[in-house]
């Protein structure tokens, strides 16, 4: 991998790097934290990154989103490209990484459907006026999840603040040793409403916690929607369908959660 650049001062070391026509960023450690095809800025290189929009499965459209983590902001981007209409909120506590997430991954500058505040996630949450159909939570320090985005008040307010049809993304690391007991968490907060998809990068699952039971859970109309939408934004929502098999209860019939 050949190292491009670095960033340090401030806070955790920022790297980016590129090899074989993809550059990636790096904070805190050599950990892959967001990548870009630089041929195809809007694609989304990384199988974690594709799997955030598996909840269009089973929800509406999302009006507004809000995502503690920036990252390169390679989802943020995307939206912008392939659901324009959404109006998005991000928030990321180091201004360095707003800065290079602009100067090398092609981050959009901000308007009315793209803001983007610098500070802390939980805090920026709370000044929040309107509820949000999708909040992810996506904010590391470059070895595991911030301790503030984990805890059971924390994601009892992020259910709060969804609309009654919103979904909260949580991306966690299943080798870390909190890993079960964050489950056990957002297990008490969404009671037979939480689906956990395994998203491919560094065990890296996604948990889906549902404001309302999701619908539909039977294979057929799963079937029918992941075909549709696959077509529609170029994802893989067939295998979505697939992995979700893998964490969540099941039969022949339909997933059961």
């Amino acid at each position: 991998m050949a190292l491009r650049g670095r960033l340090r001062g401030g806070g955790l070391g920022i790297e980016v790097s590129e090899r074989d026509g993809v550059r990636y960023l790096h904070i805190g450690s050599t950990d892959i934290q967001s990548a870009m095809r630089i041929d195809r800025p809007y694609d989304l290189e990384l199988t974690y990154s594709r799997c955030v929009f598996a909840p269009l499965l089973f929800a509406p459209v999302p009006r507004r989103v809000f995502t503690i983590g920036l990252g390169g902001g390679s989802i943020p981007k995307f939206i912008r490209h392939q659901l324009p209409d959404i109006v998005q909120t991000v928030v990321e506590i180091d201004p360095r990484v707003v800065a290079v997430a602009r100067t090398q991954f092609m981050l959009p500058l901000e308007d009315e459907r793209l803001v983007i505040w610098i500070g802390d996630g939980a805090e920026a949450l709370r000044r929040e006026p309107e509820p949000q159909d999708w909040i992810l939570l996506d904010g590391f320090d470059g070895s595991a999840q911030s301790d503030g985005l984990t805890s059971e008040d924390f994601y009892a307010e992020c259910a709060a603040r969804l609309t009654a049809t919103g979904v909260l993304i949580a991306n966690i690391w299943s080798t870390a040793s909190t890993y079960e007991a964050q489950i056990d968490r957002l297990r008490r907060i969404f009671p037979e409403r939480l689906l956990l998809l395994p998203a491919g990068f560094k065990s890296n699952v996604l948990c889906l916690g549902f404001a309302a039971p999701p619908r539909p859970l039977d294979w057929t109309a799963l079937r029918i929607a992941a075909r549709q939408w696959q077509a529609r934004l170029g994802l893989p929502f067939e295998q979505f369908l697939d992995d979700l098999k893998r964490l969540n209860g099941h039969d022949a019939r339909r997933l059961l959660v």
